[in-house]
């Protein structure tokens, strides 16, 4: 579509009405259709009731009532039926949204086989043919739901059809349409005059259909443009928050999001916010024995492969046990049962996963000898109650405090490869179910021995004893829900069976089918297919005509809601306010639009008196005052006329008020002034000029005097004054931006005082045929008051349509754009940077495992050793709030720019994880040590840092290593970012042999 074009501040129309793009172009047919549905039941519903009205008048309003034919009875009866059918089908939505073009081709066939047969009541007269032909050509661009070529195609199939109908009646009832006008002058007249007329309802009907049609366009473009943008942004979004999703429970991400937009990022106090406290659940570790040394044997792209391989198996397992994944430490895996929701049978759900984990390691050995011969599962598993949430500003995970999940970290680490070593507090509640021994825990751990002496080992021979799987929605229904699942499939837990030989070898069997189907998920690949679907929904959504049709009629509903029924202004004032202070452009458009008219309506009043000198003198002279108004409005643009001039006519055209009462004089002098030819012709005339009109629709033989046909010449045709009052009225169709009360009023003014002239001036004769033509031109005035004032709400509404479309449109995507910035700060706080920008990008596919080999990295474990004190004094809370405030300094120091090159990776408990040289583009060389050197800067400023604290009873320890190690994601549903190698293992001898306040460092990094 071209963009329009002013000339001098006035708007040029183009009839390149139609988009580039196919979809674009179907997309806002529909919308603009719809938008013109109501105007197309009116047309017919007017066309009905102009056929009424003329029923009457030819019926009822007359003494001695015209003799009708039965043909013209059954084909106004046809007509008015056909009226009846086309109203009734663009009623129906699907076919308005499909078909309303054919509807509105449809009704144009309908007026024009109406007009030109002839067989209508009360539009047989000739007369009455020409004003019904203006009303086709007018009705078109005013209320058709069609482009704006198709309208100025119908404007010239309708003149030519006119023209043609009129030559033909000329031709062969000259003295029905010439009266006694000799060498066929009168004739051509008419024809000119019908010309200038079509002539005028076309320029008029162009350039309001023209400007409405671009505006609309250009709404739906900017409209579309901001969708596009929001589509855009919502897809950036929903990657983002899928990926944060995939890091943080859902739960907890949302809390975290909404308390940031209310706290302006503000996560000082986020700990009170996210903190959530759960009894009665069940912890898990899982430690891979052989991890190290397996390690030293494969590349990194195998380790971190093998090792997404193994935690999305965990993670599936877990998923089908009811257990949650907290994080992944190293080569250790940290789950729960019964946090996200209650779950009476907890600790039977981790034992089972924990009997699973250990047979899906044993098949991975045998898939992998070569590498993986001696992994094996060290578990661990603690009931108790845990408070989970997430601590700090950078690179949030879910974590659990308590007593308790240290003792269950304990358990895995005195239990034994291959088995599943639990506490006295888990044997308690399986109630039975599993076999047990003793698992001698206090005897390998001291801690353990002080705290919870009695654990056991759950049988090797035992399997695992499976719940049927019951998704999280239908736990979150309610514990009797769980309770009647539970029951149900474990009411044998407490004496279980002993599963035969036979129910093994089956079960195996099934778990080995299902093992060979199964393929691990990539990190982040249910993110990237979803986003790949929604992208196919909506593009799949744009075709679907059902679906745009309930999208448009919802967008509708809540704008027109937003305005009265009546005025339609908005019932917000702000919204009003907005809308009316709108930059105008056409407004010198408008003006010389009615100064056209005015042009026309001069030339049609010449041409039908061109002997009437008086009246050339007096349409010059009001011409004058029109083209006096319009140069005024146009100074404007020549800024170098004199100063007090220009900022008169700036001054009309930047005022709302000043424009208005510009355009109300300019309708005024145009209705005055076309009324002018009542007064100027003399009364005494009057009666010649009706033996005139009598001998027209009678072809009368009577004998006029020479002295009554000079006059009769003079002011024959009364009822093309009439007609150019319907141009006056159609001026005001052409003033698109003035408000639609005042055009009604205006309108309906100008029709008062047309119809009080008409019964004046034209029924003081009390003939019927005189009777005839003043009422048949009340109902043209009536019919034209009706459109204009149809024409002037539709184009109102469509206007305030827009200009809401427009600004939800710009509200939607400033909405996204601040939820896009809320996920990209969530982002900054959960994964690398360098991460984050690696799968959001484009070229990203999740086919390929995130993995990099580095060369040399510094690693630095950081803990508080005596936090553990805080669970002794039962106050967790407290001390979680005070190990918060630690990890916010922490996290502050990196965020300053000389430790840009740290990148922090976790946190475990009381212990702090961060490396440097993760990140290439903050080294300058393979040999660039910077990044360890602002490493042991940083370890040093945390130490001064917590001795620095007021009311200090935390002691830090600190450990440092430097070396090769892997860095990748892994998991399939929750992706973390992890680094593994003996670097890594390294670092954290180094923190737990330290001392407090000192930072320990290996040989090598010492050098």
């Amino acid at each position: 579509m071209l963009s329009p074009r002013y000339f001098k501040g006035i708007y040029c129309p183009t009839i390149a009405d139609s988009f580039l793009d196919r979809a674009d172009e179907r997309s806002y047919q529909k919308v603009s259709r719809r938008q013109r549905q109501k105007s197309l039941i009116m047309v017919h519903l007017i066309d009905l009731a102009l056929k009424i009205g003329l029923i009457i008048i030819y019926t009822v309003g007359i003494e001695n009532a015209l003799e009708l034919s039965s043909q013209q009875i059954l084909w106004t009866t046809i007509f008015a039926l056909c009226n009846v059918c086309l109203c009734s089908l663009c009623w129906w939505p699907r076919f308005a949204t499909n078909y309303l073009h054919w509807a509105a081709a449809a009704t144009w066939v309908l007026l024009i086989a109406q007009g030109l047969s002839q067989q209508v009541i009360g539009l047989q007269e000739p007369e009455n043919q020409v004003w019904y032909m203006l009303f086709i050509v007018f009705v078109p661009y005013a209320m058709f739901p069609l482009t704006l070529s198709w309208c100025i195609t119908i404007g010239i199939l309708t003149f030519l059809a006119h023209m043609m109908a009129t030559m033909v009646y000329i031709h062969t009832k000259p003295d029905m349409v010439v009266g006694s006008c000799h060498k066929y002058s009168c004739a051509l007249r008419i024809l000119g005059g019908n010309a200038l007329l079509h002539a005028a309802v076309n320029f008029a009907g162009l350039y309001a259909k023209s400007f409405v049609e671009w505006e609309q366009r250009e709404v739906f473009l900017e409209t579309r443009k901001s969708k596009t943008a929001y589509e855009k942004t919502k897809k950036e979004s929903n990657r983002q928050w899928h990926l944060i999703q995939s890091v943080i429970p859902d739960f907890l991400a949302k809390k975290i999001s909404t308390h940031l937009c209310e706290q302006a990022g503000d996560v000082q106090k986020l700990l009170d916010v996210v903190s959530y406290h759960r009894q009665d659940v069940s912890i898990l570790f899982a430690d891979i024995k052989g991890f190290t040394e397996m390690s030293s044997k494969c590349s990194a792209q195998e380790l971190v492969e093998l090792l997404n391989e193994l935690f999305a198996r965990f993670d599936k397992l877990a998923r089908e046990n009811h257990c949650f994944r907290i994080k992944l430490l190293g080569d250790c895996y940290f789950c729960v049962s019964g946090l996200l929701q209650r779950w009476e049978h907890h600790a039977h759900s981790c034992v089972n996963l924990g009997l699973e984990m250990i047979r899906t390691i044993r098949k991975i050995r045998l898939q992998r000898k070569e590498i993986a011969m001696n992994l094996d599962m060290r578990i661990g598993i603690h009931s108790g109650k845990v408070l989970c949430g997430v601590l700090g500003q950078l690179k949030w995970q879910l974590d659990l405090w308590s007593r308790d999940v240290i003792l269950a970290n304990r358990i895995e680490s005195s239990g034994m490869p291959g088995r599943v070593h639990i506490s006295s507090a888990t044997f308690e509640y399986l109630k039975g179910a599993f076999k047990v021994e003793p698992g001698d825990g206090g005897a390998r751990d001291p801690y353990l021995q002080e705290h919870l002496p009695v654990t056991y080992f759950i049988s090797a021979m035992e399997l695992p004893q499976r719940i049927r799987k019951t998704s999280v929605s239908r736990l979150e229904n309610g514990a009797e829900t769980c309770k009647k699942v539970i029951q149900s499939n474990l009411s044998a837990i407490p004496t279980p069976p002993r599963p035969s030989s036979k129910a093994i070898r089956r079960f195996r069997r099934h778990k080995g089918s299902e093992d060979e189907d199964w393929k691990p998920v990539m990190p982040f690949e249910n993110y990237y297919h979803g986003d790949r679907r929604e992208s196919e929904i909506k593009e799949k959504t744009d075709h679907e005509a059902v679906d745009e049709e309930e999208k448009l009629n919802q967008l509708i509903g809540v704008c027109r809601r937003q305005m009265n029924a009546w005025s339609l202004r908005f019932r917000r004032p702000a919204l009003e306010s907005s809308f009316s202070v709108l930059d105008e452009e056409t407004f010198k458009s408008n003006i010389l639009s009615c100064l056209v008219l005015w042009l026309f309506v001069v030339a049609v009043q010449s041409v039908a008196h061109y002997k009437c000198r008086t009246l050339m003198i007096v349409l010059t002279v009001m011409t004058v005052p029109l083209i006096l108004g319009f140069l005024l409005v146009m100074v404007q643009e020549f800024p170098y006329l004199q100063r007090r001039l220009v900022a008169t006519s700036v001054k009309i055209n930047r005022t709302r008020i000043l424009r208005v009462m510009h355009i109300c004089f300019f309708i005024f002098i145009m209705s005055l002034s076309s009324t002018f030819k009542l007064y100027i012709c003399p009364l005494a005339s009057h009666s010649a000029a009706i033996n005139i009109t009598n001998a027209t629709f009678h072809n009368s033989t009577s004998t006029i005097s020479h002295g009554d046909k000079e006059t009769a010449d003079e002011c024959y045709r009364p009822e093309y004054v009439v007609f150019t009052w319907v141009l006056c009225l159609v001026a005001l169709t052409s003033v698109l931006k003035l408000y639609f009360l005042i055009k009604a009023l205006l309108a309906t003014a100008n029709v008062v005082m047309y119809c009080i002239l008409l019964v004046k001036y034209y029924m003081y004769n009390e003939t019927n045929d005189m009777f005839l033509l003043s009422a048949q031109m009340l109902v043209l005035m009536c019919s034209f008051l009706v459109v204009v004032v149809v024409h002037a709400r539709l184009v109102e509404v469509i206007s305030r349509l827009d200009f809401m479309w427009k600004r939800q449109a710009k509200v939607d995507l400033k909405r996204m754009e601040s939820a896009q910035n809320m996920h990209k700060q969530l982002l900054g706080h959960i994964l690398p940077d360098h991460v984050v920008e690696h799968f959001l990008s484009k070229d990203w596919h999740p086919d390929k495992l995130y993995c990099q080999q580095h060369d040399e990295v510094g690693v630095m474990f950081a803990s508080i050793p005596n936090f553990d004190a805080f669970y002794a004094m039962g106050n967790t809370f407290e001390g979680l709030r005070a190990l918060n405030q630690i990890i916010l300094i922490f996290d502050n120091l990196l965020l300053e720019t000389k430790y840009k090159c740290i990148e922090k990776i976790k946190t475990i408990s009381a212990t702090y994880m961060a490396a440097s040289g993760l990140d290439p583009k903050f080294k300058s060389g393979k040999n660039d040590r910077s990044h360890l050197y602002a490493l042991v800067d940083f370890a040093s400023t945390i130490i001064e840092a917590i001795n620095n604290m007021p009311e200090n009873n935390f002691k830090v320890r600190i450990g440092i290593s430097c070396g090769p190690l892997v860095g990748g994601v892994i998991g399939a549903r929750k992706p973390v970012y992890d680094i593994w190698g003996n670097t890594v293992n390294e670092a954290s001898r180094m923190e737990t042999t330290g001392d407090y306040n000192l930072i320990q460092v290996p040989s090598h990094t010492r050098q």
